[in-house]
């Protein structure tokens, strides 16, 4: 039988958020906070599964979209100020948020163990850094670096991938998968942005952010730059709730490019026929 996991499952409300903020379109400070309720809400669910990385990872994409529809004027409001206050208020408030959880133990023990590993570079979560350091360090311009990867590092071919194709193919290897990952987010943020559609952009920008984030999580754990992170490499992680969350937000990026002149820019949410809204 076939299973999804739960965060793989949460990420999917990101570009559901876009019709949200949509819904809310034209409305003033009321709507905005509405919009804010909507975003809070599936992160703070995501946070208590626990997944502090999906949760993350959410709230940062659906503030991008948030931000994309305050710049387009969908609200009735101060943009500028409203920008600088939405962004300083969700950065300060979960630093603060972690820091009165950690102190009162209200986080899941591994989540703790992985703070304090990260502050006092000790413990199991940087004995896996100081592993996938010392592996960046021997890879080849091509060829095997002979370090032992797959006995070394637990889910290789998922959260480790990347490190196990420069340490077996070597570091041009390493420059494709970048490459080819790079052409692919380019391709998303530009059709995005490239749309007449506005719906369907802040729709692709929070697509466009949830494999942004996850190759950059991923890419930087698995050269020892941060701590290892929950994350996938797009279409190369194993897994199939990645794999299938990849597909399904590839699927809307390319759904939205092909359909970008369905809607003009004054219509409202309320006016979109049942069929225009499953062509989106």
């Amino acid at each position: 039988m076939f299973r999804i996991s739960a965060p793989s499952l949460m990420m999917f409300y990101v570009p559901i958020y876009g019709a949200i903020l949509y819904k809310y379109r034209d409305g003033g400070f009321p709507a905005l906070l509405k919009s804010i309720v909507w975003l809070i809400i599936p992160v703070f669910i995501t946070f208590r599964m626990p997944n502090l990385i999906v949760a993350i990872i959410m709230m940062i994409s659906m503030l991008i979209q948030l931000t994309v529809a305050i710049l387009k004027g969908w609200f009735k409001i101060s943009v500028k100020k409203t920008i600088v206050s939405l962004w300083a208020v969700f950065m300060f408030l979960p630093i603060m948020l972690l820091f009165v959880m950690y102190t009162f133990h209200l986080l899941a023990e591994y989540q703790e163990a992985r703070i304090r590993s990260f502050f006092s570079a000790s413990g199991e979560g940087f004995y896996l850094t100081s592993i996938l350091r010392t592996f960046s360090k021997d890879i080849l311009f091509v060829g095997n670096s002979g370090n032992d990867v797959i006995g070394s590092l637990p889910e290789f071919n998922s959260d480790y991938i990347f490190s196990y194709i420069l340490n077996s193919y070597g570091s041009i290897a390493g420059i494709v998968v970048v490459a080819v990952l790079a052409v692919l987010v380019m391709f998303i943020f530009g059709a995005s942005i490239k749309q007449k559609n506005e719906l369907g952009m802040v729709m692709g920008f929070g697509c466009g952010m949830i494999i942004l984030l996850n190759i950059l999580l991923n890419l930087l754990g698995a050269l020892g730059i941060i701590p290892p992170a929950s994350s996938f490499l797009p279409f190369l992680s194993i897994g199939r709730s990645n794999i299938l969350l990849c597909y399904a937000l590839v699927g809307i990026i390319m759904s939205i490019y092909r359909y970008k002149d369905v809607y003009p820019k004054k219509i409202r949410a309320s006016q979109v026929s049942f069929q225009k809204t499953i062509n989106i």
